[in-house]
């Protein structure tokens, strides 16, 4: 029988059975999706705005406590919430937007939910000024990108695994608030920047991870990989030596002790913890990805988009955009970095022109629904409160863009006793 026959015949022989699987398995992906679907249609959304006064002494600390207040929307979802009601937990979007060189921060949210945002804001940044404003997204065609307007932007994914932590804010900070470095700095500059007819979006859609415990279960995982490593790879020159020296205490006990060589040889791996055989750079990883764990997670999603009038598209301000992104890439924990299969790029293979257009016009309608259904080709990764935090926070004195929206004037307290109606 020919050897290339018989993944064939195993085929011809098991149809019957693969088929009804993998149709079972799309079905009931179609089926959720659309649920779903159903569900978030009918929901009404608001789009708040957040201002703050010059003298602001915040850290992104603040931001990291207001991120974990939302944290309480979540709820554990039953049989009958997913499946028959087509549930979904209720989600956020952080924005950083630059409008023709105005800079704005805003929070999207369920309607139901706004006050609840806003008490969380308020909360640690008494002197804000929250508005609900109309979506900056309705103000340019739908049809983009087109004759008249072009767009570039991508999804964003995590590189390694999610327990690997990207760079904090904490890394960033000093005591002194002028001596404070702030990547939002970066990107208000550049947004400041921008003329007339160009927009640049950056959007972070959160959603509280569904299983409260699975960051903390991925980081237990990849700790046990770290302190458990294969210790019998190629030890190098010094490692050799090392190993050497061993070898020769191991067989100096085995006569001391009258036992056999092997014995000595694992009596010492137990002498030695794990941790012990780690070097200080897997220390210092195995510490960040406990760290990390220990916090409350978000599922979230990242993209970003310039759009600008043909006539003024700059495809400069793009690396400036990736730039922003680099300040939280680290080489030995984690880092974002585009998702290939949403760059709006040129392919080398057919119709290139056309999904090119494509994915421009794809990734336009994600960041104008905000969704987070299972339909987009970029899937959710775990961030937890103190790195979106990071990512996304009110500056303060040190980020200086003449053009962002702030509020004049600090907001008075009401006075005590007050009658409310």
């Amino acid at each position: 029988m020919d050897f290339f026959s018989i993944p064939f015949l195993i085929v011809k022989a098991s149809w019957w059975i693969i088929t009804p699987l993998i149709l079972f398995s799309v079905a009931k992906k179609s089926y959720l999706y659309w649920k779903q679907k159903l569900y978030i249609d009918k929901l009404k959304c608001s789009l708040l705005e957040v201002r703050l006064p010059q003298e602001v002494f915040k850290t992104p600390k603040a931001m990291e406590y207001v991120l974990a207040g939302m944290h309480g929307v979540w709820d554990e979802l039953n049989f009958r919430d997913i499946w028959v009601k087509g549930e979904v937990l209720p989600w956020f979007s952080l924005e950083i937007v630059g409008t023709e060189g105005a800079v704005h921060f805003y929070i999207y949210t369920q309607t139901k939910l706004k006050e609840f945002v806003k008490e969380n804001v308020y909360a640690q940044y008494p002197d804000a000024e929250i508005e609900e404003v109309e979506d900056y997204t309705e103000k340019l065609p739908m049809n983009i990108p087109n004759k008249y307007w072009d767009l570039w932007g991508t999804d964003l994914k995590l590189m390694k695994e999610n327990p690997f932590p990207i760079r904090r804010y904490m890394e960033f900070e000093e005591i002194e608030e002028e001596r404070r470095l702030d990547p939002i700095a970066q990107i208000a500059e550049v947004m400041n920047g921008l003329g007339r007819g160009e927009h640049m979006w950056i959007q972070t859609i959160i959603q509280p991870a569904t299983d409260m415990n699975q960051l903390k279960k991925e980081g237990d995982e990849v700790i046990t990989r770290l302190m458990k490593r294969d210790m019998k790879k190629s030890p190098g020159m010094v490692g050799g030596g090392m190993k050497s020296m061993q070898g020769e205490l191991g067989s100096f006990l085995s006569l001391m002790l009258g036992m056999p060589q092997g014995q000595t040889e694992e009596k010492q791996e137990r002498m030695f913890p794990p941790e012990f055989m780690l070097s200080p750079g897997e220390r210092d990883v195995v510490k960040a990805v406990e760290e990390k764990t220990s916090k409350l997670a978000y599922e979230t999603m990242m993209r970003f988009l310039y759009i600008g009038r043909s006539d003024v598209f700059n495809k400069a301000n793009i690396p400036a955009l990736f730039g922003f992104f680099r300040h939280f890439n680290t080489f030995n924990l984690n880092s974002l970095v585009p998702n290939s299969k949403t760059l709006p790029k040129k392919s080398f293979f057919a119709f290139k022109n056309t999904r090119g257009y494509f994915r421009k016009m794809r990734l336009f309608n994600w960041y104008k629904y905000r969704s987070t259904l299972p339909g987009n080709i970029s899937t959710p990764f775990l961030l937890n409160v103190e790195e979106l935090a990071s990512l996304f926070h009110f500056p303060g004195q040190t980020v200086k863009a003449p053009q962002m929206t702030r509020v004049l004037s600090k907001r008075p307290s009401p006075p005590p006793g007050l009658p409310i109606e």
